[in-house]
């Protein structure tokens, strides 16, 4: 694995639910983690991973979220996320334009990205653990999908 250090990037306010969601998004070939934390207690993100065919980036440090709030982290380039991948996935990093990052593959056109990250909540007594695995897809334009 290779590490890194989640950038927070901004930080609002949010209606609290009892949820916590935890999505990555693109903005061109920027990267985002974006996590609201809708309980009333402070979360603390750990194992934050982001997995190619070859290789993953995984997190050095612990993110800690407070009630009732959106933040959302800068975290490695889709060109970063390229090294992770092996020598035949490059070549579509290579020769096709980067379109977005989504949940679901579009055939041939498109990469699979392994997230995960552990979230647990450090002042309750009876800790609990929880895991999020999402496997999401790089997509690519091609010709008919310009």
């Amino acid at each position: 694995t290779v590490g890194f250090d989640p950038i927070l990037y901004n930080k609002s306010e949010a209606f609290t639910d009892g949820k916590v969601t935890l999505r990555v998004e693109s903005s061109g070939t920027d990267v985002w983690l974006v996590a609201k934390n809708g309980t009333r207690s402070f979360i603390e993100l750990s194992g934050l991973t982001l997995g190619g065919s070859r290789c993953a980036y995984n997190a050095r440090s612990k993110q800690l979220l407070p009630p009732g709030s959106v933040s959302t982290f800068v975290v490695p380039t889709v060109g970063m996320l390229g090294l992770c991948f092996n020598n035949e996935d490059q070549l579509m990093f290579i020769n096709r334009a980067f379109s977005r990052i989504s949940p679901k593959a579009k055939g041939k056109d498109s990469l699979s990205l392994l997230f995960s990250v552990s979230y647990d909540f450090p002042g309750k007594a009876d800790l609990i653990n929880n895991h999020d695995f999402q496997e999401l897809y790089l997509l690519f334009l091609n010709e008919d999908n310009l």
